[in-house]
């Protein structure tokens, strides 16, 4: 549109927001807190899941880079945000608006939970279509290979459609929440399914990821920080559960 470009990942982003939210806001009826609150706190998990996005990108691509170029570090418009990264940032953004709000969290974590899963889900396709989280070469018959120089994997090489799969796993996590949501009526048990449920799915897509963020030890970042909602959520499930017994 003149000099003004759109771009597909974007336009994708923003739709698998836009679709959480909507889901978020129906989750938010039936649980019994105003859909506003929702709605309001959209703008403000926005700012905090870009904020964390890219500070996980900054530290685990390459901080030495951005030590350098400490403007860079703001440029989030020259590429490089990580999903995990905008997790955090969107958790701590909810912890925040509940103080705030006097909210429970455990009920509102709940409420956002299938919407988040949903949304993750859908926005992996703006991966699929860019090439920015490419998978292994294989000589798989599903194997797909790029060939615009605009992409961001390698090109003219057959490669695992790790986007594909991550698409389908996550899309696995939301029908588990979903599912669980209709079972299981204590606060918080949504989110914890939630984050076992992602945390699983994520270590299982890195084994064939091509360009993984790799710690000094040679583990993939991502495949850690995985480990531990894994283990949050088992601790958390722990607590409900004791909970519940006391209150029995």
């Amino acid at each position: 549109l003149g000099t003004f470009e759109l771009r597909t990942y974007g336009v994708i982003v923003a739709l698998s927001f836009l679709l959480g939210l909507w889901l978020s806001v129906n989750e938010a009826r039936r649980n019994g807190v105003d859909p506003a609150l929702i709605q309001d706190f959209a703008f403000y998990a926005l700012l905090g899941g870009i904020i964390g996005a890219r500070i996980y990108f900054v530290l685990f691509s390459n901080p030495a880079y951005f030590l350098k170029n400490p403007w860079e570090i703001v440029a989030v418009w020259h590429g490089g945000i990580g999903i995990i990264g905008a997790l955090l940032g969107g958790l701590l953004t909810t912890l925040w608006y509940c103080r705030r709000k006097k909210l429970s969290f455990r009920l509102f974590a709940d409420t956002l939970a299938p919407g988040v899963a949903l949304g993750q889900a859908a926005g992996v396709f703006a991966c699929l279509l860019n090439g920015d989280s490419y998978g292994k070469p294989t000589d798989l018959a599903w194997a797909i290979t790029y060939t615009d120089p605009r992409a961001m994997a390698p090109l003219n090489i057959a490669l695992h459609p790790v986007e594909i799969y991550e698409m389908v796993a996550y899309f696995l996590v939301f029908l588990l929440v979903w599912q669980a949501r209709k079972k299981y009526k204590t606060d918080g048990f949504i989110f914890l399914t939630y984050l076992a449920g992602y945390g699983a799915a994520r270590f299982a897509v890195e084994f064939f990821r091509g360009n993984p963020a790799i710690l000094a030890w040679g583990i993939p970042a991502a495949q850690v920080f995985s480990v531990a909602l894994i283990l949050v959520s088992i601790a958390g499930f722990y607590i409900l559960g004791k909970n519940e017994r006391r209150t029995a």
